[in-house]
């Protein structure tokens, strides 16, 4: 499977899910249509880019859109969601993060944008066992890539409201600047003059 073969996948799903919360079950479906080789090349290439995607900006921005910091498992379940978003949404995010502003969010019934998929990557276990019965954590893996670059390291204390305003505008107005009562948004919103706070 290459690059096109794998987007191809996720666009398809993206048609055939009637609502975003079920991009996950049908791409458990279409995979499940597929051989447990492909299905095992599609997961080495989904991870790829996952973490292809780990880059500071990326982070900063889906803290914007969060509203707070986000742990590590909340920075890779919001990778999945990028990925899940189609391959146009994906490469421009890492070229230029505030481009995540112009995509179709869905938000929650609190108006927070739903920008967290894990179960999207579980879509990919799913479809294996229902395939093999076995776990693809068993599955041999040789044609995993060993030699992706290590993704930079980033401070999160760089990313303070005034980087943010900055580097993600559009992000920030839509997500931060427009709400009425800035003072309070920015005390909930848990970025100082110190950059985001929390643990990963």
């Amino acid at each position: 499977m290459n690059g096109t073969d794998f987007w191809h996948i996720v666009a398809v799903t993206n048609r055939t899910a009637r609502y975003q919360r079920y991009r996950a079950e049908d791409l458990e479906y279409h995979l499940s249509k597929l051989s447990s080789e492909l299905i095992i090349e599609f997961d080495i290439l989904f991870h790829k880019l996952v973490y292809q995607a780990d880059i500071g900006d990326v982070y900063g921005a889906g803290c914007l859109l969060h509203q707070d910091y986000m742990s590590d498992d909340g920075f890779l379940y919001f990778r999945y969601w990028l990925v899940s978003m189609g391959q146009a949404a994906y490469e421009e995010a890492l070229r230029n993060p505030d481009s995540i502003a112009m995509l179709d969010i869905v938000h929650d019934r609190d108006g927070r944008p739903d920008v967290s998929d894990e179960d999207y990557c579980y879509a990919i276990y799913k479809a294996y066992e229902k395939v093999t019965g076995r776990r693809i954590t068993d599955a041999p893996r040789e044609r995993e890539p060993t030699n992706l670059a290590e993704p930079a390291w980033f401070d999160w204390g760089y990313y303070t409201h005034e980087v943010m305003e900055e580097k993600f505008p559009t992000l920030w107005q839509n997500y931060l600047a427009s709400q009425l009562d800035k003072a309070a948004a920015r005390k909930v919103f848990t970025v100082s003059s110190e950059g985001i706070s929390g643990e990963g």
